[in-house]
């Protein structure tokens, strides 16, 4: 229960680089931690709770061990170092996050260089981070890790402290499942992930490709916001990366006389001309050569707009070591050489670009000063250029033209957003913009300015821990039936005087899934073993299945079974011949129509089918692609749902199954109705796999046994893993009643 849940304890976060800079001097340490940005965001709330910041500090060693000196100092800032050789880094970071992950999670799959040695440094250094952190945690703490450098962290953390908090944020697109299942490792990214408690993205979009590699890949069926696996419910989280729009803003101590002075300076530099912004990494994701050509085409188209226009684009030196880098780098200084010498005048340049970065001060002036900003890169998980750029324009003009394949987009929806790929598309805009009245210019930047006030970078990350706290404490799934628990178990059936009742669903409970539902006929095992527990004195076994009532009887033809049909609709008692109904009369009224619509449906899917019941139907789609047929259920379902609302059916889940069927009839009400003619009912069990057997958990009485065949979370109290091991339970029942079966012969 939430309310019994241990307070949150500290909050330890991971990233690949620490948050600072490092320099040694008269052989001393000194550490500087970095401003702004997701360093201010998250830096005081580990800092409140008493834990620490993980992560590299930024300095290779021969042997990959940190000095006792340089530990010190990180541990003054309340940081935590994983050191690093030269070849880990290179291998982890260079080749395989910078390389391989970065490209293909930003649709670059050409540029993806992949080598099994590269993951397998990858994979280490995941570990070397995953014991640094469990050097410095307790069970109750939360670990919040951060971004695609540490991919595996999540499920290596969760196997080795099952009760950790644990959440992971991805800071870049996650791709399109067809586009992620290039990785030759996707599972294993995929699990690793899945080690968390909270996964967060940035928008819907990149949850909703998650969900989908996750079941495309995995074979799991995903929810809108959450996945079911090993026994855990894994929460889906969009929570778009906010930044402090308040340190954008006029203000004293911000630096306002640089702003002023460097912003004069653009102007006299402008001499009158509009200025067009640009601020970018200088990263092949970011469209600057793109959004060059578009400057070059849109001068092209008239020249004698050099007099009235110029364009300042700020590339940001990034990973200048990587040869696509540099390669990159001489293509942006091509370029903006033939556009300075098509275009340009003595003491008049249309272009400005700088390789270079930019002090604080002097990127405020140029927000501020800028008239059009153009941030269109090719692919961007977020992009806060474009929020920074809105912040600070305080007093709401300016125009925002944002590339549509990034995903500020999604939440700055009054900017003119542009296919970055379409230089003509980016030409108009750029028309559009500059000749836009002030009243739109106004319309248009003061909502977003408002929006992006609206929520801190600290609110963000205040958002996410809760996110992690809360699912950690809703998803319980039950404790996992051990061997002694179940030697308790057969201990007490043994002794007990009374009546002796087990219930068990059929499929995926006593028998495993098979390829198609007519497959799965009772083994020789299930039949003797069922067999074995009818027997028994003092022992009545049931199982309770959504199968047919004739098909029950054709496959269990065993003396003494219990038989529950259709999830409750009909039963048969030990001993009987023929099947009672359970409800009255239903009105069936509804068959025909929810028919159709179930056809209409397998028309759809490909490998689903429809099973006609007695008085359900049902509608299987397991043999269907697991995207396709999750998401045609989905609708179904809520189709079914909307339009027998009023009519007396229920729409039920099962897996990878739908049913209709009259409201009232569950396997709950069938396991109360035998249960009240047993006189002097003892022990008894209830077994079963997927959310129909739920009712039947929850309509236990107190002392009784529920057990969840599976993994998941449950109403029930114990868990096994698969039919086999319950199978092998049920043994364990039918062979330790000696001491009933001695008592009846005295």
């Amino acid at each position: 229960m939430a309310s019994s849940a241990p307070k949150p304890g500290r909050l330890f976060l991971v990233s690949n680089r620490l948050p600072i800079t490092m320099q040694q001097k008269d052989g001393e340490v000194q550490v500087q931690l970095s401003a702004g940005g997701l360093a201010t965001g998250l830096a005081g709330l580990h800092r409140e709770s008493g834990g620490s910041w993980i992560g590299w500090p930024g300095m290779t060693t021969a042997d990959g061990i940190l000095s006792a000196k340089v530990q010190a100092a990180l541990k003054s800032q309340n940081l935590v170092g994983v050191g690093l050789s030269p070849e880990q880094h290179q291998g982890y970071y260079q080749n395989l996050s910078n390389q391989c992950i970065w490209p293909l999670f930003h649709y670059f799959k050409e540029r993806m260089h992949y080598s099994v040695t590269d993951w397998e440094q990858y994979v280490a250094v995941n570990q070397r981070f995953a014991d640094t952190v469990l050097q410095q945690v307790r069970p109750q703490d939360t670990v919040f890790v951060q971004d695609f450098h540490l991919m595996l962290l999540p499920r290596m953390l969760r196997e080795a402290m099952p009760d950790l908090r644990i959440g992971f944020f991805l800071h870049i697109p996650f791709p399109s499942s067809e586009v992620f299942r290039i990785f030759p490792q996707r599972e294993e990214l995929l699990k690793g992930a899945l080690g968390a408690d909270v996964l967060a993205f940035h928008t819907l979009g990149y949850v909703r490709h998650f969900r989908s590699a996750v079941a495309h890949v995995l074979g799991i069926e995903t929810h809108t916001t959450r996945i079911l696996t090993e026994g855990r419910e894994v929460q889906l989280l969009a929570q778009p990366l906010a930044i402090d729009a308040f340190q954008w803003e006029p203000g004293p101590a911000k630096g306002e006389k640089e702003i002023a002075q460097y912003s004069q300076y653009l102007r006299q530099m402008a001499a009158g001309r509009k200025i067009i912004l640009g601020v970018e990494r200088m990263d092949y994701t970011k469209g600057i050569p793109e959004r060059m050509r578009a400057f070059q085409a849109f001068l092209a188209a008239d020249p004698s707009r050099v007099n009235r226009v110029m364009m300042i684009q700020v590339a940001v030196p990034s990973r200048a070591e990587v040869r696509d880098y540099q390669e990159l780098k001489n293509d942006v200084d091509r370029l903006a050489g033939s556009i300075n010498s098509e275009f340009g005048h003595p003491g008049l340049q249309p272009l400005h670009y700088l390789y270079q970065s930019v002090p604080p001060a002097e990127l405020k002036a140029l927000y501020r000063t800028a008239d059009v900003a153009l941030v269109t890169p090719l692919r961007d998980g977020l992009n806060l250029v474009a929020k920074e750029y809105v912040a600070s324009r305080f007093e709401d003009d300016g125009v925002l033209i944002l590339g549509e394949s990034t995903g500020a987009s999604w939440e700055l929806g009054e900017a003119l957003r542009v296919n970055p790929f379409d230089t003509s598309d980016l030409v108009r805009n750029l028309e559009l913009a500059l000749t836009m009245p002030i009243a739109e210019q106004v319309a248009r930047m003061r909502p977003m300015r408002q929006r992006v006030r609206s929520t801190t970078v600290e609110d963000w990350a205040r958002a996410c821990i809760q996110a992690i706290h809360h699912s950690h404490q809703t998803s319980p799934a039950p404790q996992f039936f051990s061997s002694s628990t179940q030697q308790q178990v057969c201990t007490s059936w043994a002794q007990e005087n009374h009546q002796r009742t087990v219930f068990c669903d059929y499929d995926g409970t006593l028998r495993e899934f098979t390829g198609t539902p007519g497959e799965a006929v009772p083994t020789a095992e299930i039949l003797q073993l069922l067999g074995d527990l009818c027997a028994l004195p003092k022992v009545q076994a049931w199982v309770v299945s959504g199968r047919p009532a004739d098909l029950l009887a054709h496959w269990l033809p065993i003396p003494g079974l219990g038989l529950v049909a259709e999830h409750g609709a009909f039963y048969r008692p030990p001993h009987a011949v023929d099947f009672v109904p359970l409800f009255t009369s239903p009105q069936l009224s509804w068959r025909e129509e929810a028919l159709a619509i179930l056809q209409e449906f397998t028309a759809r899917v490909p490998g689903s089918r429809i099973e006609e019941k007695e008085v359900g139907i049902a509608w299987h789609y397991r043999e269907s692609d697991p995207i396709l047929g999750a998401w045609q259920a989905k609708e179904l379902f809520q189709h079914l749902a909307e339009m027998f609302m009023e009519q007396g059916v229920q729409v039920m889940r099962g897996s990878r199954v739908l049913e209709v069927r009259p409201a009232g009839i569950h396997k709950g009400n069938a396991l109360q109705t035998i249960l009240s003619e047993v006189e002097h009912s003892g022990f008894v069990l209830a077994a079963g796999d997927d959310h129909t057997d739920e009712s039947m958990f929850r309509a236990l009485p107190d002392s009784g046994w529920s057990l969840l065949i599976g993994n998941r979370p449950s109403k029930a109290k114990l868990r096994l893993d698969s039919p086999a091991e319950f199978r092998s339970f049920l043994r364990q029942l039918a062979t330790s009643s000696s001491a009933p079966l001695q008592a009846d012969r005295e």
